[in-house]
């Protein structure tokens, strides 16, 4: 009893020392990989501080816009070209665009695509830090909200409503399809700050605003949602993001409903939307570059229709440097270089068969007729063959003869000349 006690003893530390050696391994592979270059806690309270205060439905799409930051500067390009439309028509317009839903979803917030787009430094590291670490930049979020709870500036959001769940923050509109973003003092709304070294991010306000201890917001003029907006939320207990169907997404849906219906997945990045955007780390390139064929369905029609375009281009450019094959080749060769299309070298090919098939027949019935034909004529035909055969032989016997005679007259001459000297 005492044995197996000690055996089966042995056996699980055993087990144990072997998990975590193995667990151990994966992280420093992992850590390995990414090469040092993992944000630390204070860079991201740094780089967060800006918009850690904002609510949850539109700091989502901030997070996955910034993974994009090619297609953040486009539309706010776009957006600068189409400035005297009105909402309803950006909204229209925008939907038929190819970007990401939550790029599509900033551009009615101007002055936000303005700072992402003008400090693109800054954009592209919060896209990083967000696809190395999802968790670590969601808790960074909470950290900073916290402290600014602690100095007691949450209570102050007047167009907001803050509520708790389970220790964690959550920020979110009073009125439901209205959205207000708020701007303060980073080096004011936090109390003091814990990392002295890396001061926050603070933006320069573009307008004259004025923030003071007892009113520590602006609120930029309400944004009303006429458009796919309420898709995304954050997933406070897992430390991820979770989407929904962007489309016909204009309703309020709120946190609870997003996160909790059952029918919401984890968000998942799509290389395609980067445009050829390096990676921060040679893990998340390998992570990402190795996950690019799975992509959602919509992305499917993006990358088919992009294959079909470009197929149809590489065809185009074919017929307009007209490369021949060895078949066409020939045939040009025949026509004196005249090019045609392949419908009619492929019916020129048809009619040259069927012409060469009717003279293989034609000749075929001859041979037929030839061989069914009577005796007589062959015995003709065999007798004339030999005349023809015989002919040039006498031709040749009569000049044998002529040649001959043409050597022996000469000395018949002479010998009759000497002949008649001796008679005399």
């Amino acid at each position: 009893m005492m044995r197996n006690f000690i055996f089966l003893f042995s056996f699980t530390l055993t087990a144990l020392v072997s998990v975590t050696l193995f667990s151990e391994q994966v992280h420093a592979e992992q850590a390995h990989l990414q090469g040092g270059q993992q944000f630390s806690e204070a860079e991201l309270a740094q780089m967060l501080a800006p918009i850690a205060l904002y609510p949850d439905s539109l700091l989502t799409h901030i997070l996955i816009s910034a993974t994009y930051p090619i297609e953040i500067v486009e539309a706010y390009r776009w957006l600068k070209k189409n400035e005297n439309l009105s909402s309803d028509k950006i909204a229209q317009s925008v939907d038929s665009l190819k970007w990401d839903a939550s790029v599509k979803a900033l551009v009615p917030f101007e002055h936000i695509l303005s700072r992402l787009s003008e400090d693109l430094t800054w954009t592209q590291q919060l896209g990083d830090a967000f696809l190395q670490d999802e968790e670590r930049v969601l808790e960074s979020i909470q950290v900073l909200r916290k402290q600014a709870d602690l100095a007691g500036n949450l209570d102050k959001m007047d167009n907001m409503e803050v509520s708790y769940e389970d220790e964690n923050i959550i920020i979110a509109p009073i009125e439901r399809e209205i959205i207000y973003v708020p701007y303060y003092d980073t080096r004011m709304i936090y109390g003091a700050w814990y990392w002295a070294s890396y001061p926050p991010v603070y933006w320069v306000p573009h307008h004259s605003v004025y923030v003071s201890y007892y009113n520590p917001y602006h609120w930029h003029s309400g944004i009303h949602i006429s458009f796919n907006y309420f898709f995304s939320a954050f997933h406070w207990h897992s430390r991820h993001v979770v989407v929904v169907n962007s489309h016909q997404s204009h309703h309020y849906r709120g946190h609870s409903q997003i996160s909790r219906g059952g029918y919401a997945k984890r968000w998942t990045h799509q290389p395609v939307h980067r445009k050829g955007v390096a990676y921060r780390s040679k893990y998340t390139s390998q992570k990402y570059s190795s996950n690019r064929v799975r992509v959602n369905k919509g992305n499917k029609q993006l990358l088919s229709s992009q294959r079909n375009e470009t197929q149809r281009r590489f065809k185009q450019g074919l017929a307009a440097k007209s490369y021949p094959s060895s078949k066409t080749k020939s045939y040009k060769v025949q026509t004196k270089h005249k090019v045609i299309s392949p419908s009619e070298y492929k019916s020129h090919i048809t009619s040259v068969n069927s012409k060469a098939f009717n003279e293989k027949k034609t000749y075929q019935q001859n041979v037929n007729l030839k061989k069914s034909a009577p005796k007589k004529h062959t015995k003709s035909y065999t007798k004339s063959a030999n005349t023809r055969k015989t002919a040039p032989v006498r031709e040749k016997q009569k000049h044998s003869n002529r040649k001959q005679n043409h050597y022996q007259e000469p000395v018949k001459q002479q010998h009759s000349q000497v002949i008649k000297t001796r008679k005399k």
